[in-house]
């Protein structure tokens, strides 16, 4: 599956692992580093969603070589909680010695190093990109991997004639089923991020010395996702267009209505990856933008959590809800989600006391790019079968109040819609 988003950090991305790798994915990968420095945090949030997807523990590559990474994934293979991650390096597993020898004296796999497989002049031939020879340099690493992993079983095959059924019954165990999930204490501090326990979880109830996670959900319009397309809970407020995505929208559109579209520099870069036939990508960061004209965009979140009876306040049901806006930056005339946009949620009004900034892990260009929402006390749940009393979930809508919010300036987006079940 080619799940690969460009330019984005690890969350809100982290979130939605489900939507865009699928829940029966065996193999998690993280690449983020050009976008997180040198730290450790966004790669530990990172970790443990990855440890709380349906087949738990998945197999994790690290595409990085940062050593408070690389520390970072030993110490859960220490404790236990991922066996057997990889960390693939590229350029970093080659004698620069190498390199310095004539084109013909080099290994085969190290000739051609300092050629893009794309043609001259496509968009991304930039020196910290990975060129050709690097990438399959990484493939090779990682198929040798597998190869010594697949010796490893065709001996044991040959020695114990019940493989068949000791492999399926390791299989369902891996799958998450209705068991409970322990994760080890985390880390890193993410006690300023606002998020705490919709990145690390929390103390088990059970046992002080592991930790869990609630269930979270995500909804999302950036593309490819496999499943939870953001469309799928918008009720109302939105234009509908069908004009290519890649197309300029008209300013009369977003009158009345929320708008899918894509930002100028999303629009540019695929429009020259278009003129080399692609180049593979298939992901597009669509989102919902809207101006104080457009109105309310209404959403209704399902409750996804252990089951749960009754006309209960919303706060027995949901921790929080986190947006988030497309990864572009527009300038400092555009869109501030924290001052521009007024909330309700369970038919209340959230107080701008109860919004408040994601902070360290989901950034881009220095800039954050996720608001948390605390559920107002007040804040009722609904049920999507009024009659039936059957469906449990939560009404949220987004307007657009900021007088000076414009397309010109920079339109306020929704890329991701994140919630925490109880």
């Amino acid at each position: 599956r080619n799940s690969a988003i460009g330019g984005i950090p690890s969350f809100p991305y982290g979130w939605c692992l489900s939507n865009f790798l699928g829940k029966d994915a065996d193999l998690v990968s993280w690449d983020y580093g050009m976008n997180e420095g040198n730290g450790a945090s966004g790669l530990e949030s990172y970790v443990r969603q990855a440890l709380m997807m349906p087949k738990s523990p998945p197999l994790f590559v690290l595409l990085d070589m940062k050593r408070p990474r690389l520390d970072l994934l030993q110490t859960y293979v220490d404790l236990g909680a991922m066996p057997d991650p990889i960390a693939l390096g590229g350029r970093d597993a080659v004698d620069k010695r190498l390199l310095g020898l004539p084109e013909g004296d080099r290994p085969t796999g190290l000739q051609k190093w300092n050629e893009w497989g794309a043609p001259k002049g496509a968009p991304g031939q930039s020196p910290w990109h990975p060129k050709k020879m690097e990438h399959e340099l990484m493939g090779w690493m990682l198929a040798m991997h597998m190869l010594e992993a697949l010796d490893v079983a065709l001996e044991d095959m040959g020695h114990d004639a019940d493989w068949r059924s000791k492999i399926l019954e390791l299989e369902e165990q891996r799958t998450i089923g209705s068991a409970e999930v322990f994760l080890p204490p985390p880390v890193t501090d993410a006690s300023k991020s606002g998020a705490t326990s919709l990145l690390h979880g929390r103390v088990s109830d059970t046992d002080r010395s592991k930790w869990q996670m609630n269930h979270i959900s995500c909804r999302t319009s950036f593309l490819p996702n496999i499943s939870g397309d953001l469309d799928s809970i918008i009720q109302s407020g939105v234009t509908k267009d069908e004009e290519d995505m890649l197309k300029s929208r008209d300013d009369s559109l977003f009158n009345g209505g929320w708008v899918m579209d894509v930002g100028k520099l999303e629009r540019d870069t695929k429009l020259k990856v278009l003129k080399y036939g692609g180049l593979g990508y298939i992901d597009m960061k669509t989102a919902y933008y809207g101006i104080p004209s457009s109105g309310a965009l209404k959403l209704w979140l399902p409750y996804e959590g252990s089951a749960k009876t009754g006309d209960a306040p919303a706060f027995n049901y949901f921790n929080a809800i986190i947006l988030c806006e497309v990864n572009e930056k527009r300038g400092d005339g555009e869109c501030n989600m924290m001052s521009d946009l007024a909330l309700r949620v369970g038919n209340e009004v959230v107080p701008k006391s109860s919004v408040s900034r994601i902070k360290g892990v989901a950034s881009y260009l220095k800039k954050e790019i996720c608001i948390r929402i605390d559920i107002p006390g007040e804040a009722k749940i609904s049920f999507k079968s009024e009659e039936q009393m059957k469906g449990v979930g939560l009404t949220l809508e987004v307007s657009v109040t900021g007088p000076g919010v414009s397309r010109e300036k920079g339109a306020c987006s929704i890329s991701h819609v994140i919630w925490e079940n109880l």
